[in-house]
């Protein structure tokens, strides 16, 4: 459970990453005000764009194939059996 939240939340601050590596790159101090407009909202709206295609690629790509059945854990003869997917 901890995975999925893990993989979108590494989405969204992607952006953020990637704006202050280009800024020490660049070697301006990120103190200053921009004079391009407003990055933050930009580098929001690029973080839940990525988050969505995570989050489509996932639902896409992830879990069980279709029409699989799943079998919870239990007990066999005093033995716990995992749970599976067939």
């Amino acid at each position: 459970m901890f995975r999925p939240f893990l993989f979108e939340a590494v989405l969204f601050i992607l952006p953020f990453l990637v704006y202050g590596a280009w800024v020490l790159l660049r070697g301006k101090r990120p103190g200053l005000p921009e004079r391009t407009g407003m990055p933050l909202l930009r580098l929001i709206a690029l973080g839940v764009i990525c988050m969505a295609v995570g989050l489509a690629l996932f639902a896409h790509y992830g879990g069980a194939p279709a029409g699989s059945g799943y079998t919870p854990a239990h007990m066999e003869n005093g033995k716990l059996i995992q749970p599976e997917t067939r």
